[in-house]
């Protein structure tokens, strides 16, 4: 496994010079540092446009999720992953995007890291994860106006290059972490592909 991480940071060194990488981080930092987990770099290289957070930047347990708006286990864990941040105040989660099931998935990504350019994404996200039934245009509709999103600048950022990268370099990082599908997780450093219990998850945190 660590070899397979090794050789795929190397991979990643050249395709992400394209790119759109947190500036204040360099590529020895990200990639040849071992002082910190691999599971804390996907983090340090992903923009903060890019990144969905429930809880504070230090807390002692860290939970990636790499999910997909159309995935029914995301759905399913979304619920149960809300209700773990509410009972532990020393866990961060974060979702980071992995459109991989439709065009509509890669539609909706590009619009949270959008929306979250107005500080709405992790409203939108889950609001998104909260909707009855199969999502439709009238349905989207009413959830953007819901949370007072600016629609007109939503679809200008949707547009730029600058969200598209820094969703590609999303998905680019969770199969490069060996994310087979959604959702996949990183309980800290333990990386689980599929869906897992919340009583499971537990037992992993510290």
């Amino acid at each position: 496994m660590r070899y397979f991480k090794q050789l795929y940071l190397l991979i990643i060194i050249t395709a992400l010079s394209c790119l759109p990488l947190k500036a204040e981080v360099t590529v020895k930092e990200l990639f040849f540092d071992e002082s910190k987990p691999f599971h804390l770099k996907i983090i340090d290289v992903i923009p903060e446009q890019g990144i969905l957070q429930i809880g504070n930047d230090d807390a002692k347990n860290t939970i990636i999720e790499f999910m997909d708006y159309f995935c029914g286990y995301c759905k399913k864990v979304h619920i149960e992953l809300l209700q773990l941040a509410s009972e532990r105040n020393d866990t961060r989660i974060i979702f980071l995007q992995h459109p991989v099931l439709s065009e509509s998935s890669k539609l909706l990504a590009n619009m949270v890291v959008a929306a979250n350019m107005q500080n709405k994404g992790i409203e939108l996200h889950n609001a998104l994860f909260g909707v009855e039934g199969n999502l439709n245009n009238a349905k989207l509709k009413q959830i953007i106006e819901e949370l007072k999103i600016n629609n007109a600048k939503l679809n200008i950022d949707m547009s730029k290059d600058e969200v598209r990268n820094i969703v590609n370099l999303s998905s680019f990082l969770a199969n490069g972490s060996g994310a087979r599908g959604t959702p996949t997780f990183f309980v800290n450093e333990e990386l689980i592909v599929g869906y897992i219990s919340i009583d499971r998850m537990k037992a992993l945190l510290k």
